[in-house]
């Protein structure tokens, strides 16, 4: 639920810097980049409420278990096997996606249409930053998480 919320957090401020560049500039480059912002913010927001959903029915119903038997606690450890495996294929794609985008960036400082170029290409390496971020903590959590739940089914 704490990942969710982070998300939830930064979509908000990509939301007001989208507004406060929307309308308080007057360049190109820095209204694509106030969309791509928007566009972000919706998908931070989307994610985060997902999340926070899902996040929320687990532990809700780890809450109302009173016992927790061997089968529970074998099928959370696949499924927490299962999430490290995926987060570590999406680490791969993120900083893929932060490298490249972040050069386009660059590049697109010296070229004569920088402002699509910018616009699109920083929001994109932003939020693959921040996926990038979440997902390693993330990760570590879970990591830390499949350590105790090893550890609980061998006593």
């Amino acid at each position: 639920m704490m990942a969710a919320s982070f998300y939830i957090f930064v979509g908000v401020i990509l939301l007001l810097f989208s507004a406060i560049l929307y309308y308080f500039t007057s360049s190109a480059g820095y209204k694509f980049l106030a969309i791509g912002f928007y566009m972000i913010f919706i998908y931070c927001i989307g994610k985060g409420s997902v999340m926070f959903y899902y996040s929320r029915t687990r532990y809700s119903f780890y809450m109302n278990t009173h016992n927790l038997n061997a089968k529970l606690i074998q099928s959370e450890a696949e499924y927490t096997e299962y999430r490290i495996t995926k987060k570590g294929v999406n680490r791969r794609r993120y900083v893929w996606t932060t490298v490249v985008f972040t050069v386009l960036a660059f590049v697109g400082i010296f070229s004569p249409q920088k402002a699509i170029w910018m616009g699109t290409a920083i929001p994109i390496a932003l939020i693959s930053g921040i996926e990038l971020g979440v997902g390693l903590l993330t990760e570590f959590r879970l990591r830390e998480f499949l350590r105790i739940l090893k550890k609980s089914t061998q006593i």
